[in-house]
């Protein structure tokens, strides 16, 4: 594996063409492939920013061998990688969005999957948290996907949408329900509260970046430091996460529908495993009225595993 700077980087039909000493890892075959992914994405004004962010702060853009997901982003090594197997129409999509959490993780984001960090935070928080950061990956990439539609490169947003119907489906709607919804936000929000539509893919993260974690650090014995005692309102984790390319926030929804129970509530087995883990922790706040959700019914065995196969795949890639 070698890496180079990208000659050709951020080259836009409607924009000069910009060099910055993007590091692409892989062979000539896979550079080229990554090159010209940065050329197609980077003409999304929304794509250009997410990757001159990502670039500017030192991250690398690699190739690598994955099942079940078409890429990852490490905050630790500073590395976004993409799936090799998945065509170049898709990982566009992923690009944008694994960017996107590249730039979450400049601005101050934890990472999610960081078994050393003390947990801190209620439950409720960490839950709101680690989903309204995929969801705004997405929505993101939604966005950015359009812009790239509009001029003229439709097979990105087409992939997107065949993998994330109901996110592409709310954005669409959006936009013909307001002429200038991706301009005011509205479609991007749309696309943010879409993701939470899918019950296996919320699931899947809680079982990783809650439960996965949780039970690790109590194997480790640092659960010892989990206070789960710090309150973060929406209203907060919107302003730090949905932000549009002007540094103003995008979403147009008021931030508080992310605390009703549609939003936060977790799969009945979740629940229990949390709560399970709960008393292995820090004694004095398990009672905070935050670390106790709200949850769905019972699951499934089909959903269940379902939710078990997404996580274990997305975890492996994601460390």
């Amino acid at each position: 594996m070698t890496g180079k700077p990208a000659e050709k980087a951020f080259a836009g039909t409607d924009s000069p063409r910009v060099s910055l000493p993007f590091e692409i890892i892989g062979d000539e075959r896979a550079r080229a492939r990554i090159e010209r992914m940065i050329e197609r994405a980077a003409v999304s004004e929304t794509g250009r920013d997410v990757l001159e962010t990502a670039c500017k702060a030192g991250y690398a853009i690699g190739m690598e061998f994955v099942l079940g997901c078409n890429g990852g982003c490490s905050k630790e090594k500073k590395l976004i990688i993409l799936n090799p197997l998945s065509k170049d129409d898709e990982l566009v999509g992923v690009l944008i969005h694994e960017a996107r959490h590249a730039g979450q993780f400049v601005r101050g984001e934890y990472d999610a999957s960081d078994d050393r960090r003390p947990r801190k935070e209620t439950l409720k928080t960490q839950i709101m948290r680690t989903r309204a950061v995929e969801a705004d990956a997405q929505a993101t990439a939604a966005q950015a996907l359009a812009e790239i539609a509009e001029a003229g490169d439709f097979k990105p947003l087409r992939a997107f949408s065949r993998a994330n119907p109901d996110i592409a489906k709310a954005f669409h709607k959006a936009i013909y329900l307001e002429d200038d919804a991706s301009q005011t936000g509205a479609a991007r929000t749309a696309a943010f509260t879409a993701w939470y539509e899918n019950d296996a893919i919320k699931t899947a993260y809680d079982l990783s970046y809650q439960v996965e974690m949780m039970r690790r650090r109590a194997q480790s014995g640092r659960n010892i430091e989990d206070t789960y005692a710090e309150s973060q309102s929406a209203e907060r984790i919107v302003k730090d996460l949905c932000l549009s390319k002007n540094g103003g926030c995008y979403f147009t929804l008021s931030p508080s529908v992310l605390e009703t129970a549609y939003f936060i509530n977790v799969d009945r087995k979740t629940a229990e495993e949390l709560n399970a883990l709960m008393k292995t922790a820090a004694p004095s706040h398990k009672d905070h009225p935050d670390n106790r959700l709200p949850f769905l019914p019972p699951s499934s065995p089909s959903r269940r595993q379902t939710s078990l196969s997404v996580f274990n795949k997305r975890y492996d890639n994601a460390r």
